[in-house]
């Protein structure tokens, strides 16, 4: 009986798994975010070098 008590209820223990794996979707969906966002810049910086933005 003490051992059924020490032992991770399956559902605990599947909800910590989610739970991390959307902590680090999130993360990664950041990191994409801010990635885009640089080569938004970078796009516009170069149609500036090509002239574009006469």
């Amino acid at each position: 009986m003490i051992r059924e008590q020490q032992q991770t209820d399956p559902v605990t223990t599947i909800g910590l798994e989610l739970t991390t794996l959307k902590t680090s979707n999130i993360q990664k969906d950041a990191l994409i975010q801010t990635m885009g966002e640089q080569l938004t810049m970078v796009k516009l910086e170069l149609i500036q070098m090509k002239g574009g933005g006469n």
